[in-house]
């Protein structure tokens, strides 16, 4: 289990990942997938959010702590992250190739054990939320330039609106035997609306929306029976 405050390496990469890319649109690939009842990922999508995750831990912005059995927490630097085989790698993320004769070996076994494979990274929750911070700023300024200026267009709050929705849903955090208030508040909270808060209607019509282009059962949600109706 991960303590509270912090995040695992997965979590970590989905909330960069939804800062570098809100608003935009999935990848044709990852449409046709889904449509065809695949749960898939935006491979590339993850690998970019990998590499920000990893450029702030060089920029040291950013702790990375090793967590094993028995609760036992080890800091690693990151000179140390580089030191273990795959572990920045956007397939590996574990301690599964740190054999005997690494220099990082001996530390990882004093403190947790030869059980490496149950030994996990974590990261503090805020510090990745100011990563995701800094990432969108980044991209921010990133189009600003494309388009030679800085009044760069961002995603309207009905792309974006559209985009968390999906994700919270492909992501397990919403489904249709939950209520439309409960995604509600996870779209309120998933971003700084300000003083224009995603009113339960504009969330609904992004679900609906979503299905209609879809047909993805995830994004069904149980219509009411209007009262009187006959059954």
């Amino acid at each position: 289990m991960i303590p509270i405050n912090y995040l695992s390496r997965q979590e970590a990469i989905e909330v960069i990942a939804a800062a570098k890319f809100a608003g935009v649109p999935d990848r044709g690939a990852v449409i046709e997938a889904r449509q065809k009842g695949v749960d898939a990922a935006d491979g590339p999508a993850n690998d970019e959010a990998i590499a920000e995750l990893w450029r702030a831990v060089d920029e040291g912005t950013l702790e990375v702590i090793a967590h094993g059995p028995g609760d036992r927490w080890l800091k690693m630097s990151p000179e140390e992250t580089g030191q273990v085989p795959l572990l920045r790698a956007p397939r590996g993320g574990d301690f599964t190739f740190l054999k005997p004769g690494n220099p990082f070996h001996d530390i990882a076994v004093s403190k947790f054990g030869s059980r490496l494979g149950l030994v996990s990274l974590m990261f503090p929750k805020l510090q990745v939320e100011k990563v995701a911070r800094l990432t969108r700023r980044r991209r921010r300024q990133s189009l600003a330039r494309s388009t030679g200026n800085h009044t760069a267009k961002q995603p309207s709050r009905k792309e974006l609106v559209l985009s968390i929705v999906r994700k919270m849903i492909e992501d397990g955090r919403w489904n249709p035997t939950i209520s439309l208030i409960a995604l509600t508040r996870l779209v309120e909270r998933s971003n700084n609306w300000g003083q224009k808060v995603p009113s339960e209607d504009s969330v609904t019509g992004a679900l609906d929306q979503i299905y209609e282009e879809t047909r993805d059962r995830r994004f069904q949600r149980t219509r009411r029976r209007p009262r009187g109706a006959s059954s």
